[in-house]
């Protein structure tokens, strides 16, 4: 029993190691927050909040990890600018803090692209790419990043794509579109990609 016991409290610490946070997140008003950080909407309202307050940086129309579009993100921690298009022109979506499903009106940005990926899948398949921020494991970001793009799959299915015409992927933390240290920045890298295969 005494064996038993002290197995279960050397390895309940390390399971729980295993998804903790690298650091806490980083949200307006000098905030920090993450899973179980207790947060409600009394501390940050769960109106919009400007943060996006950096100019793209190589100047106009260009992109680069570095920049960003002045954009808000809500008290979750989901972007919520209308700019982001995947290298196959789709609509980048957007995801809470350490969520993986999209709000109504990220899938409303999905269904507006439907017709575009419907005529991409008569010649070619589709590859949903699921991305998240710096915070976190690497493997909690990887399982977290799948769970994106399977949650982005699942309502192209039933919108009428066909499984088979659909990869999954999950790049983790490994493939951010923004590295500029700002909440912003971070909400924008809490995403999914379509792009062509």
């Amino acid at each position: 029993m005494n064996r038993l016991l002290l197995t279960a409290l050397v390895t309940l610490p390390l399971l729980f190691a295993g998804c903790s946070k690298k650091m806490p997140i980083a949200l307006p008003g000098g905030h920090s927050g993450g899973v179980n950080s207790g947060l409600s909407g009394n501390v940050i309202p769960d109106n919009a909040i400007n943060v996006g307050s950096l100019d793209d940086v190589k100047g106009s129309g260009g992109s680069s990890k570095n920049s960003f579009k002045k954009g808000a993100v809500s008290a979750n921690g989901k972007y919520l600018g209308s700019d982001g298009v995947s290298k196959s022109g789709l609509k980048m979506l957007y995801f809470a803090s350490d969520a993986y499903t999209l709000d109504d009106d990220q899938i409303k940005r999905l269904m507006s692209d439907l017709p575009q990926i419907k005529s991409m899948v008569s010649s070619t398949k589709l590859l949903v790419e699921g991305n998240c921020d710096e915070f976190g494991t690497d493997e909690y970001n990887h399982a977290l990043g799948l769970k994106r793009a399977k949650a982005v799959k699942t309502l192209l299915i039933s919108a009428g794509v066909s499984a088979d015409k659909i990869d999954t992927v999950s790049y983790g933390e490994s493939n951010p579109t923004c590295t500029i240290n700002e909440p912003a920045c971070h909400a924008k890298n809490r995403r999914a990609e379509i792009n062509k295969i």
